[in-house]
């Protein structure tokens, strides 16, 4: 019996770990996406670069809330843009259990001239 709990609990561990590892792979790959996006997006509006953005988030199955994701670019400066955003993700930490996690994302990138780029 005292064996048959441990499996338990330590399934319920790995089932929780793999999922939330799962959500942060997704959030990193997503992140990497976007910054790669805004590096090579110098000449792209505003708007198109949000427009793909959106169609990162949906390509990696991102929530997306009435907020989106705001993008903007230094004042007097093209080359250096700023994506600022979060959602919220329900994920399963125990079968039928989820606990809202939310992932922000910080992306600022600075591309320079002839299509060079610097992400910090």
């Amino acid at each position: 019996m005292k064996t048959i709990l441990k499996l338990l609990v330590t399934a319920a561990i790995a089932n929780a770990g793999w999922h939330v590892a799962d959500a942060w792979m997704t959030f990193f790959k997503f992140k990497d996406a976007v910054t790669q996006a805004s590096q090579f997006g110098g000449k792209l509006s505003n708007e198109d670069l949000q427009t793909r953005i959106a169609d990162l988030a949906t390509q990696y199955s991102i929530p997306q809330s009435d907020e989106g994701f705001t993008v903007r670019r230094q004042p007097g400066v093209q080359s250096h843009t700023y994506i600022q955003g979060s959602y919220t993700k329900p994920i399963e930490v125990f079968p039928r259990v989820f606990y809202p996690w939310t992932f922000r994302l910080d992306v600022d990138t600075f591309t320079e001239g002839n299509g060079g780029a610097v992400a910090r």
